[in-house]
């Protein structure tokens, strides 16, 4: 090897020593650029919300005055945070009681918070400001199991539900059901049939150009269907993500973010599919800069903070909310928030 390398250095006019050093650099530059490809861009971790109160976290949504609703799931309430100074959080146990079977999907729009229960399949909207109830809609004959909620560009409110194979509309104002949106597809609930494009939905967004998205978990995929008719365009992440729940779209880059359960991780993708990064959850990334191995634990829900642009994560097993920044550098270090009344 030596005898090859001098000749090569002989060659090139350079000595042994340097050509070493040059190959050393190219090799290091390419095995960062490979690893890059996982973790380019990566969110920096902030801090962290954890209560006995916000066990089972498994939705968030943004209120108009900043505030953070968090929907637990297993204690069958949604609770209001607020973050405050000296790593205190302020919370309010806000919607409970017996029409909350199983709170997940939520969305807040015109100074009113609409919350899906699981169990119930019926839809809870209450006002945002201080919890009073003020409709239920929604049936058996309509949803089975909802869990994702979005408000679309047409104003009306997209419903996805665990055991369907399409969306459904209501009419946000009223609560007027509207039908289906996205066409069924001729294959079994839960089957793992191709053409049953949004079986398993978990939550859905819609992207930048009106198109909506919908998690399809046991498909291990993302399925976009077009805005304007509801017709299927294709799946994508397959392969990369694995057990999609939570989806939202980015507010400054217009990226799809999704939480993968079983990994751990929030990843990116751009509209048309293609795979953009590990966001938050590396195991290499911020989570270790911040003295955590994980610092996230099975996410289940993705939000942006409309007022700061920082990425917020329900992280369901560990019972914790995590808080995200879009800055690349190092972390402000590992603080977990302790609630307070």
């Amino acid at each position: 090897m030596a005898v090859l390398l001098a000749g090569l250095a002989a060659q090139l006019g350079l000595d042994a020593a340097t050509l070493v050093h040059q190959l050393d650099s190219q090799q290091r530059f390419f095995e960062q650029v490979e690893a890059s490809r996982w973790t380019v861009g990566e969110l920096s971790y902030v801090d962290a919300a954890s209560s006995a109160v916000l066990r089972s976290p498994y939705t968030l949504a943004f209120a108009e005055d900043g505030s953070l609703f968090v929907a637990c799931f297993t204690l069958n309430h949604v609770v209001r945070l607020r973050m405050l100074e000296a790593r205190r959080a302020q919370y309010k146990v806000f919607v409970s009681g017996n029409l909350l079977d199983g709170p997940v999907g939520m969305a807040v729009h015109g100074g009113q918070l609409l919350v899906a229960s699981f169990t119930n399949d019926h839809i809870v909207r209450v006002n945002a400001s201080d919890g009073a109830l003020l409709q239920t809609f929604g049936s058996d004959e309509e949803l089975d199991c909802p869990e994702g909620l979005a408000v679309g560009p047409d104003g009306n409110l997209y419903v996805a539900s665990f055991l369907l194979r399409h969306i459904v509309r209501y009419e946000l104002a009223t609560g007027r059901y509207l039908g289906q949106f996205a066409p069924p597809a001729a294959a079994p609930p839960l089957s793992l049939h191709p053409h049953a494009a949004s079986a398993d939905a978990k939550d859905l967004a819609f992207d930048w150009h009106g198109d909506l998205h919908v998690t399809a978990y046991f498909h291990n995929s993302v399925h976009k269907f077009n805005g304007s008719t509801g017709a299927f365009l294709f799946a994508y992440g397959k392969g990369v993500v694995r057990g999609p729940v939570g989806i939202t779209c980015g507010p400054s880059d217009g990226l799809m973010y999704v939480a993968s359960y079983k990994d751990n991780q929030v990843l990116r993708f751009s509209p048309d599919g293609r795979f953009n990064g590990v966001a938050a959850g590396s195991e290499t990334g911020s989570a270790r800069r911040a003295g955590s191995r994980k610092a996230i634990s099975s996410p289940s829900a993705v939000r942006f903070d409309p007022h700061d642009g920082t990425l917020w994560v329900a992280s369901y097993t560990a019972s914790t909310v995590v808080r995200f920044n879009s800055s690349f550098g190092a972390s402000s270090g590992a603080r977990v928030w302790r609630v307070t009344d």
